[in-house]
């Protein structure tokens, strides 16, 4: 079974079992010493179709990127109003903030909003649901719990502050456990495209099965040099079933 690239994800948002090496055992006549043959073969998904997983994996990474950027940006907001100096730099660094979250939303930072956004990591396979953070101020549901018009003379000033910077530390490390899955499942996608370029897309099983050890030993080879600051195990764990 190959297990979710994006940890914490289940039903919809997990890979599931890999059924692109699945027998099948075609019906054939009797042989004289009484055993049937068969046929084994699989389809494998042709190259248009691992490139449209590889698009969808690329626009994934880049709305987490887009979403860890305005997280940090929260995040030092965040600090700057633990230890403003007046009520008008509070107001001040609020109103940026808010600027600045409004534009990325605009511009299409789906999970910035606290949106959902499906990446199709393998044709085929189940979508991966990477569920957004709101991060704008005082939204409900939101991250943060500090408002736009917070006042530094609120005794709960302070805690709101602490308890948004819990809840923005959160979810950035859910975000780049999500983007490091998402990093590794692109070596895989990358192999695979150079393999796809040389082979037939209907192999039958026993072929298949060496296209994925073709790709793993390639994997094992490059090491981390292929995926920078991803454990060739997270891409090697694609594999196994």
């Amino acid at each position: 079974m190959v297990s979710s690239i994006v940890p914490g994800t289940a039903g919809a948002g997990a890979l599931g079992v890999d059924t692109r090496f699945n027998r099948h055992h075609a019906n054939a006549a009797q042989t004289n010493d009484g055993n049937a043959s068969a046929v084994d073969r699989v389809d494998v998904s042709g190259p248009a179709a691992w490139a449209a997983a590889r698009d969808s994996v690329n626009t994934g990474l880049s709305q987490l990127e887009a979403a860890m950027a305005a997280g940090r940006d929260a995040q030092n907001m965040l600090l700057s109003a633990q230890s403003a100096g007046s009520q008008s730099d509070l107001d001040a660094l609020l109103q940026n903030y808010s600027s600045s979250i409004g534009s990325a939303i605009s511009g299409g930072a789906v999970l910035v909003g606290g949106g959902a956004i499906s990446v199709q990591a393998e044709p085929g396979a189940a979508p991966l649901a990477i569920n957004g953070a709101n991060l704008q101020l005082g939204a409900d549901g939101g991250v943060l719990s500090l408002t736009s018009d917070a006042q530094l003379s609120d005794p709960a000033f302070q805690s709101q502050v602490q308890s948004s910077l819990d809840a923005v530390q959160g979810m950035l490390q859910r975000y780049g456990d999500a983007a490091r899955g998402l990093q590794a499942h692109q070596g895989f996608l990358g192999a695979v495209n150079d393999v796809n370029a040389n082979v037939r897309t209907d192999l039958d099983a026993d072929g298949a099965r060496l296209l994925a050890l073709q790709v793993r030993q390639g994997l094992e080879t490059t090491g981390v040099g292929a995926i920078a600051n991803v454990e060739p195990q997270a891409v090697l764990s694609l594999f196994r079933a």
